[in-house]
């Protein structure tokens, strides 16, 4: 690497790491604000506060890592556009990316980076601080309001088409791990429900990979009129065949964009590309997690030509458009995503449109500076 390349490289990484570690700790802040009360109210103790925050950050690296690129080159590269150091740069015959080479190498790297994260850290960093979350959460709900008020679900349905299965729960107790109010239909392959098991209490056995239903009774129905026939009381009972998991049960629950890339994959192959609504969403956010390190060169695409450009006196005018372009780029991903959801876009189309349309608008801003 030249002095020109170290020099221009650091530049830009100083105000990188600067700008990185600020907008971080603004998202700590952001979260104590909002969490801390619960987690002293917990009786959490400050070595589990601390590893909540430490696997914290490697799961918010992808939410501010581009904000973090564009905001550090629109000012570094301002910087040395003001100082007329791209202007004797560009008179001694250098080409734009001759001189920011060490840039776009950086940013390969970096996208590399996320990339692999992506496929390991960031997921368990994501699942990790969520349980630490709601654990934390739960145990101040059963100090504060007593035992069966922390990290209750109320109305939990499940389906599994596959095996034939319709699950209905009243609540589901995160802390015991037991269910409340159980009904489970239990269907033939012609969709005609065969059995039914109502219990007034459930949990799943995790050695033997099966649900344990208490105090209740099964219905069974004829198979060619449909009529009831007597039911059968329980006091608790095992079918060894009802393996559903609850904890895909409650991720079923949650939102796309705060699942991981290993939950999102775990619920793409339970939905089994059935075409509804909602797998198309978990099959859009599993997309754009995938692609998202290509987001990180975009950006630099866009954030190089913007700073260099334009005139010297007001530097501002160029960070407001990139800035500008950075913000309809997330409408844009709002836009493709709800186009997914409803089947006008694939998934991938859907997850892609918005990487697509900004790297045409770098590539056209970089013909005309060149």
């Amino acid at each position: 690497m030249t002095i020109l390349d170290r020099h221009v490289l650091g530049s830009w990484l100083k105000a990188f790491g600067l700008i990185m570690t600020a907008l971080l700790g603004l998202l700590i802040l952001v979260d104590m604000q909002n969490n801390l009360g619960n987690f002293t109210g917990s009786g959490a103790g400050l070595l589990e506060v601390l590893y909540y925050y430490l696997v914290l950050i490697p799961g918010n690296v992808p939410l501010v890592l581009q904000v973090s690129v564009l905001l550090s080159l629109l000012y570094a590269l301002g910087q040395m556009h003001r100082s007329n150091e791209f202007t004797a740069m560009r008179a001694a015959g250098l080409g734009l990316l001759r001189i920011t080479r060490s840039i776009w190498l950086f940013g390969l790297l970096l996208a590399v980076g996320v990339w692999y994260l992506n496929d390991s850290l960031i997921p368990w960093s994501v699942e990790q601080a969520r349980t630490s979350r709601e654990q934390m959460r739960r145990s101040a709900g059963v100090q504060n309001k007593g035992e069966g008020a922390g990290g209750v679900v109320a109305a939990v349905g499940f389906a599994n088409p596959a095996a034939g299965r319709l699950w209905f729960l009243n609540a589901y107790d995160q802390t015991s791990r037991r269910g409340r109010g159980v009904t489970l239909g239990l269907f033939d392959a012609a969709k005609h429900e065969v059995r039914r098991i109502e219990a007034k209490e459930a949990y799943f056995d995790r050695w033997r990979k099966t649900w344990v239903f208490l105090d209740g009774r099964e219905l069974r129905f004829d198979a060619l009129t449909g009529e009831q026939l007597p039911p059968v009381r329980f006091v608790d009972r095992i079918d060894p065949e009802i393996d559903d998991d609850p904890e895909l049960m409650l991720l079923l629950l949650k939102d796309a964009a705060d699942l991981s890339l290993f939950e999102l994959e775990r619920v793409l192959a339970h939905l089994n590309g059935d075409g509804t609504p909602r797998q198309r969403r978990y099959a859009v956010e599993h997309e754009r997690k995938r692609s998202s390190p290509i987001g990180v060169l975009i950006v630099v695409a866009l954030a190089v030509p913007f700073a260099i450009a334009g005139v010297r006196v007001n530097p501002a005018v160029n960070m407001t458009k990139s800035i500008g372009l950075f913000f309809v780029y997330f409408l844009l991903a709002k836009l493709a995503t709800m186009m997914g959801t409803f089947g006008i876009l694939s998934p991938v189309a859907a997850a892609w449109l918005p990487d697509a349309t900004m790297a045409a608008v770098a590539l056209w801003v970089f013909a005309r500076l060149r």
